[in-house]
This record gives structure tokens, sequence and C-alpha cells, in this order.
């Protein structure tokens, strides 16, 4: 069986663990068959391409920066042209920004907004989309998308946060319903992990986040989970048997 992983926002954090996980299995399979991995970044990693050679895996590294939509344009095109021929695609939308924070009164960036819904949400939408019209013959497709706690309640700071994970939710639902047996779509909260955004909130002022106590705590305590750690859980969720089976899931909620 032929399969293609393709990973989203691969060049720390979460994206990272993930693509070097993938890598170290990609290649394991006696018969020379293992797993393509193709990472969107916005630049190739030599850490990876060396995790590649190590393993024996096939890696494509895509350079894009997701909050230009001409390269993104550009990015899916060549996306529909790599899955196609695969029997077993999976795909894990990582990308994502955690900024602008602030009050809604001090919302007037406009490049801001604009550029964290194109990251959050938009680039997603197309990119899923263009796996998804490449591939309509094939029956064992399985989309993650990388959603959030903020997307499903309310914080004060993080409107353009909470909305564009908000609509990454509602958007995984109307996609499934496209889809129906034909792919299994989930919206999956990873919890809150050791990462560079936790770092941008923690160096938020109070004033334009209110709970940044509760953050800053997280770290204090020891409560962050790691990148390596929720990559494994959410591999793992993604070739479970029950994945699919709920649109909007939270890993926390499983136990492996």
């Amino acid at each position: 069986m032929k399969k293609i992983m393709i990973l989203t926002g691969t060049s720390r954090g979460l994206g990272a663990a993930l693509a070097e996980q993938v890598l170290r299995a990609a290649g394991s399979t006696q018969d020379g068959s293992g797993t393509h991995v193709v990472t969107l970044a916005r630049k190739s990693s030599k850490a990876l391409e060396n995790q590649a050679r190590e393993h024996h895996a096939t890696l494509t590294q895509i350079e894009v920066d997701l909050s230009d939509m001409a390269a993104t344009e550009r990015a899916g095109q060549q996306l529909h042209t790599l899955v196609t021929g695969f029997d077993c695609i999976r795909l894990i939308q990582n990308a994502g920004v955690v900024t602008p924070i602030a009050q809604s009164s001090a919302l007037t960036d406009l490049h801001a907004i604009n550029q964290s819904f194109l990251i959050n949400i938009t680039a997603p939408i197309y990119l899923t989309a263009q796996v998804l019209s490449a591939t309509r013959n094939t029956t064992d497709r399985r989309i993650m998308l990388i959603s959030s706690g903020a997307g499903r309640s309310p914080s004060s700071g993080w409107g353009v946060y909470c909305a564009t994970k908000a609509a990454m939710d509602r958007y995984a639902e109307c996609a499934q319903l496209d889809e129906g047996a034909h792919a299994k779509i989930v919206s999956m909260a990873p919890g809150v992990i050791d990462t560079g955004m936790q770092q941008t909130i923690r160096s938020t002022p109070k004033a334009d986040l209110p709970s940044l106590d509760r953050f800053l705590d997280f770290y204090q305590n020891k409560q962050l989970a790691t990148p390596e750690d929720v990559a494994h859980r959410l591999l793992l969720a993604m070739e479970s048997d029950t994945f699919g089976k709920t649109t909007i899931d939270d890993i926390r909620q499983h136990t492996f």
C-alpha cells in the first residue's frame, strides 16, 4: 500500500516533533514501501533531511509562507500533484499562530488579523481541498486539523485566535458532511504544550490577556505537555479504529 503523510508547520514545536516521529517510522517497512512524508514550512529543515536519510525515508519539503496567498496556492497545486496515486492519505494541518493578542478595541492592525486568518483557517481549507480533490477514488483518507480549546470557549484578549479555531471546528464538521464515508476528518485539540506559542503568550502584557496568570502557572507548575508526547498521542489517535467517530475531538480524552 502506497502511503503519504502531509504535515504543515513543521519548523518547530509540535509540527517538528510530528515530522521527526513520522520519519522514524516511515522507512521501517521490510518491503521498502514506507511512507512518503511531505512537510510544509517556511524553510526546509536540514535536521529532517538528515533524519530521512538515516531512516531511508522519502521526504519532500515544500517551502511556503501560509500567510502569502500566492505561495499557498503554489504549494496547494504541488500537493495536488504529489498525492495522486497513493492508496493511503494522511494530512495533519498543524501550522498556526496565536497573535494578535489584544483587547477588542485594540484590534486595529488589519494585516495582523488577516495574517492570522490566512494561516489558521484559510490555508488549511485550501490545502485540504487540494488533497481531497486529487484523491477522489481513494477511500483511506484521514485528515486531522489541529484546533484548540480556545475555539470552544471564549477568552478575553483572544478574539482573533478563538475565532479562527472556532472556524476550524465548524469547517471540519462541514467537510465531514461533504465527504461522508469517503474521508475521516477530525478537528483535534492537543492540550497545552510547551512550545514557542506558549512563550509568546507568557510574554503578553496582562492588560491584553487577563488570563495571563493561568498560563504562567502552567509553566511554573510544569503542567505543559511536551511536543514529543503530544505528537506520539496524536499519531496513535490518527491510526486508531475510533478516529473520525468524533469530529470535534480532544487528545486529552484519549487513553493509549
